[in-house]
Parts: structure tokens; C-alpha cells; sequence
């Protein structure tokens, strides 16, 4: 995903540097249509998956072109041949390609128009292990980080990507539903939650790394990574409002390869003024042996993967806010209905108002209620504590 995503921006810098005045280029199939792949084939007992896709105009969308029904083999340099099976549109996968460090791999792909693409052999590195995942406050945020080294001095070159996930809670929980329909429910249509299966009060979101995230070590005297910004989480948000993990992946990788991820940092990321540099060409180690002329995006490497998991509580004076009202609701059936059948408003509990006197409902929006509305899950993921 993020390697279609920095192809999108590089074609859209290519095709139109700058416009002084709004305006809309008749884009035709220049630099749509190249084929992209993702992914490292992974030398250790986990899966290999790569993502194969097709680029496409800006204003296609953001839904990426998937290539389906390719045909996707790893070749190693002793012969053996490791076949890649597609398990969801543009997702091809091989449980365990049991890769040694003393073979070469390269990978081939015939697509359903008929086309052939191989990239070059390439050695397996050896990914170090992960030393430490820290953070540091201050009054922008949190500033996620990474140490790493080598003491055998054989990585220098090193790429990241990660997973997020964190907890959030309801403003106000909720004991109560509305569900008119119910046997259990009120003269208002209203009736008790059944915990925990209706539990809305506790949630997890997940994200995942949409930067290059890669550096390099080789104009220092050891191999050696140190405090490398990973992640930065702005002052409030609610990814530290409760408690926050993330499961960072390192990968080791050649020169090649950092200059190609270099390349293409440079090339969406740093544009945006008749002072940045230029687009560059951008290709890896990927060829069309069908027709040479054309452009492949992608670049193949082989690694071990290593891999660290942190957790991180809410920071001492972390000040996430939702400005959440509470409203009073009258029992009668044509206000349950107006304010709780679509959704404007959840019922949390019963209540007594005194001035004037009434039996009603407290209730608030559905962001302060139910955190499935921001985005979460109620499935608590294996690994929360």
C-alpha cells in the first residue's frame, strides 16, 4: 500500500510540476498502467506476501488496481522453484519459503495479459535484532524512536515499517440500548445492555506505517542506529489517551535497495517548490522481459525479519479531550424515537430530572457513547494486556 501510494504521488509530480492557476490535466495513459510490486521475500519461518498492482490516473481514486490471476514463482540460484498463491486480489502469499543464506533468489511473474517480469538475483541479508523502541514528551507530542546496531558491521542499511494499536474508552458508558423491537424493552422502546456481548464502552483502533521509514550507517565508524524517528503521535490525540502499542519490523537491505527507497522519498516527499529537486526516473530490480521498454516499479530484496513490540500507558498530563454533552430525554415513545431510532443521540441511563420534573434518559452523541462509531473494535486483540 505505501509503495502504490509514493508511485500515485511520483507519476501526479511527473506529470504536473506546478500550477499557478487551478487547473485540471487531461492525463492520458502515460504513466498509468506499470506494474508494481511490494514486498520482502522473508527468509525466516514466516509468511512471504507480495502486493502486486497496477498504477492509475489521481483521479481514479485512492482504491488501488490490484493484478489478479498472475502467475508468481521464487527461483532460487540452485534451482528450486517456490510458488507464491494468491489469497486475495493482488495478494499472492507463500507460507514458509525456507530461503538459505547461501542461495540467491529473484522472482518471476507472468501476468494474465500475457507478460513476463523477473527481477534480479538477490542475497539474503541477515536483519539484526531490534535493541530498543523509546519515546520522548514534549509539547508537541510523543516522538517514537529506534535503536539498532550490528556488531559484526555487515547491515548498514536498514528499512522499518510498523503496526499500531491502542485502546480507546467512551466518554460516558452506556447501560442502556434502544431497540424498540425487544421483548425486554420499555413502554419507550428502550432496554438493558447485555454485558459484554453490547459493551460499546471499550474499543481498539489500528494503524499502520504510511512513510519510508530507512537509514543508513554507513558514513559512521560502527553500524549503529540511534534514537531514528519511527512514529510521532501530536499533544491529545487519542492514541495515548489509554494505552498505545506498536509492533515495529526491521528488515536489513543493500545499497540498492536504500537507494531506490532514497530515490523514491525524494521523489514524493521532498517536491513541492522550484527550489526541491527534480523527479527522477524511478525503478528497482524488476524487468519486463516481455518488452525491456517497460517501466517496473518495485524493488525485491531477501531478509530475515526482526521484530519488536512496546507498549506505551498514557503519558503523565497526556490531555485528550471530546467535549461530550450530556442530554435529557423525556420518556415518551415520540422522543425516543425522534432523538435514539436514528442514532443522534445513545440513552446511558435512566434519570430523574428535577426542574422540571420528569423521568427520562441521560444521553449523549455517539462518538461520546459507542467507540465503534471512532473507528474501533470490541475484539480485544490476543496480545493486550
Amino acid at each position: 500500500m505505501r509503495l502504490r501510494y509514493y508511485c500515485y504521488c511520483f507519476i501526479l509530480f511527473v506529470s504536473v510540476l506546478s500550477c499557478k492557476d487551478r487547473y485540471i490535466p487531461d492525463i492520458q495513459s502515460t504513466g498509468t498502467g506499470y506494474l508494481v510490486v511490494e514486498g520482502v521475500l522473508n527468509a525466516g519461518n514466516a509468511p512471504t506476501t507480495l502486493t502486486v498492482s497496477r498504477t492509475k490516473k489521481i483521479v481514479a481514486g485512492n482504491q488501488p488496481a490490484y493484478e489478479s490471476g498472475a502467475t508468481i514463482t521464487v527461483e532460487g540460484s540452485d534451482n528450486s522453484v517456490k510458488p507464491l498463491t494468491m489469497t486475495s486480489a493482488g495478494i499472492y502469499q507463500n507460507n514458509n519459503l525456507n530461503l538459505s543464506a547461501s542461495n540467491k533468489y529473484r522472482v518471476r511473474i507472468k501476468t494474465g495479459d500475457g507478460k513476463e517480469y523477473l527481477s534480479d538475483f538477490v542475497a539474503v541479508k541477515t536483519t539484526p535484532p531490534i535493541d530498543s523502541i523509546g519515546w520522548k514528551q514534549n509539547d508537541d507530542g510523543v516522538q517514537l524512536y529506534v535503536n539498532t546496531h550490528d556488531p559484526a558491521n555487515n547491515t548498514i542499511y536498514y528499512r522499518w515499517d510498523w503496526d499500531e494499536t491502542w485502546e480507546i474508552h467512551s466518554y460516558y458508558p452506556s447501560s442502556l440500548i434502544y431497540d424498540p423491537k425487544s421483548p425486554q424493552a420499555d413502554a419507550f422502546g428502550v432496554r438493558p445492555r447485555e454485558f459484554p456481548k453490547e459493551d460499546v464502552s471499550v474499543c481498539w483502533r489500528y494503524g499502520k506505517s504510511t512513510t519510508l521509514l530507512f537509514a543508513s550507517s554507513a558514513k559512521l565508524t560502527a553500524d549503529v542506529i540511534h534514537e531514528f524517528p519511527i512514529n510521532e503521535i501530536p499533544a491529545g490525540d487519542d492514541r495515548l489517551s489509554v494505552n498505545y502499542s506498536i509492533l515495529l519490523r526491521q528488515y536489513a537491505m543493500d545499497k540498492a535497495a536504500y537507494e531506490f527507497y532514497d530515490l523514491m522519498k525524494k521523489n514524493t516527499e521532498s517536491i513541492g517548490s522550484i527550489f526541491d529537486p527534480m523527479p527522477s526516473e524511478l525503478r528497482g530490480n524488476i524487468h519486463c522481459i516481455t518488452n525491456p521498454a517497460e517501466t517496473v516499479i518495485g524493488y525485491i530484496a531477501a531478509a530475515t525479519i526482526t521484530q519488536k513490540r512496546v507498549f506505551i500507558a498514557a503519558p503523565p498530563g497526556w490531555n485528550f479531550r471530546q467535549g461530550c454533552l450530556q442530554e435529557f430525554v423525556v420518556k415518551n415513545p415520540d422522543s425516543t424515537k425522534t432523538y435514539f431510532a436514528g442514532g443522534a443521540l445513545i440513552p446511558i441511563s435512566e434519570e430523574k430530572r428535577v426542574e422540571p420534573p420528569a423521568d427520562g434518559y441521560s444521553a449523549s452523541s455517539g462518538i461520546c457513547v459507542d467507540c465503534t462509531t471512532r473507528g474501533g473494535s470490541t475484539q480485544k486483540p490476543s496480545y493486550w494486556p
